[in-house]
């Protein structure tokens, strides 16, 4: 058995001007989004592409669905240099494909979900994110055109998505993503639109549910200068349970070698996520089952809103049809 890295978040996706939760599009834009073919490039030359493979919905257990699949980084490796024991360094000018993946299974009934990278360049939660940002948004652009060039009205297109992932973070991951520093000037928390958790008694619920639901606004931010307790800050974060994201403006220590050549940083929501070590038996693509049985020991996969819940009964009904 190989040792993966997996990481948790919750996935927020709502449409439109009613904040419309990414349950109730799943059927006429997430799925056919992602199925699509549609690709993110990066890189120079643009010769890095991101794409789904292989996605579908499945019912993991009764009336347990997912909406999983693959995350493929297919790119091209440039080798100037190799080393040999006989002839010593020697150039050349190869180039290598390769396409290194990630599986990911999103649980519908709350939105959490893990992604496990199958190797070192596989990617991440911030590739999965820029990613499914880009071909969401780029099937809509296309369906739309579609719409418009058959004379449709514009209350026939389809709305436009607020996609936002945070990762779950402990209070220990949140500790050691703070063991080099020496103070935190702030410690700021951004809000964005939920998945239908506003009714959730988390630590942030009510300003979810009270202010910025009520004033219309997309965006939110809360700042605390100059916080004193490590711990305080550590466990406040943990709470948060990714519905907002988290960045932390820090002082490291003399002698961290995050102070060479500075000595003030910002710790970034990712950097604060818990990365956890899980072993997988044969080859990663086809190990949904076993990540799903990791699943089951994990707390945040568990959670979800009493609003929530009603729209995840619904699209249960709907699928049993």
């Amino acid at each position: 058995m190989e040792k993966r890295q997996m990481y948790i978040a919750d996935l927020n996706v709502v449409f439109g001007k009613e904040s419309e939760p990414m349950i109730k599009r799943i059927d006429d834009i997430m799925l056919p989004a992602m199925t699509s073919r549609l690709y993110r490039q990066v890189g120079k030359d643009n010769r890095t592409r991101l794409f789904f493979h292989n996605v579908c919905i499945n019912e993991v257990e009764k009336d347990e669905y997912v909406l999983q699949g693959l995350l493929i980084k297919d790119t091209v490796l440039s080798v100037q240099s190799v080393y040999d024991n006989a002839t010593g360094l020697q150039m050349t000018n190869e180039r290598i494909k390769s396409s290194p993946y990630s599986l990911f299974m999103i649980y519908l009934k709350n939105h959490r979900m893990v992604l496990v990278k199958n190797q070192s360049g596989s990617p991440d939660i911030r590739s999965f994110s820029a990613t499914i940002k880009d071909v969401v948004k780029e099937y809509i652009r296309t369906q739309n055109d579609i719409k418009k060039a058959e004379g449709k009205g514009k209350e026939e297109f389809l709305p436009y998505p607020h996609i936002n992932i945070a990762g779950i973070k402990s209070a220990q991951s949140v500790r050691t993503a703070l063991a080099d520093v020496e103070k935190i000037d702030k410690l700021i928390f951004k809000f964005f639109p939920l998945n239908d958790e506003w009714d959730y008694d988390s630590v942030f619920g009510g300003i979810e549910a009270q202010i910025r639901r009520r004033i219309q606004s997309n965006k939110g931010r809360m700042e605390f200068p100059s916080p004193q307790s490590v711990d305080g800050v550590a466990d406040i974060i943990e709470e948060t349970e990714g519905m907002v994201k988290t960045e932390l403006k820090v002082q490291y220590k003399e002698d961290s070698d995050k102070a060479i050549g500075k000595q003030k940083g910002t710790i970034k929501d990712n950097e604060l996520s818990e990365v956890l070590q899980v072993e997988v038996t044969g080859e990663l693509s086809d190990a949904y089952e076993q990540i799903n049985g990791y699943g089951h020991e994990l707390n945040p996969l568990h959670i979800q809103s009493e609003n929530n819940l009603i729209n995840y009964e619904e699209f249960v009904k709907k699928r049993k049809k």
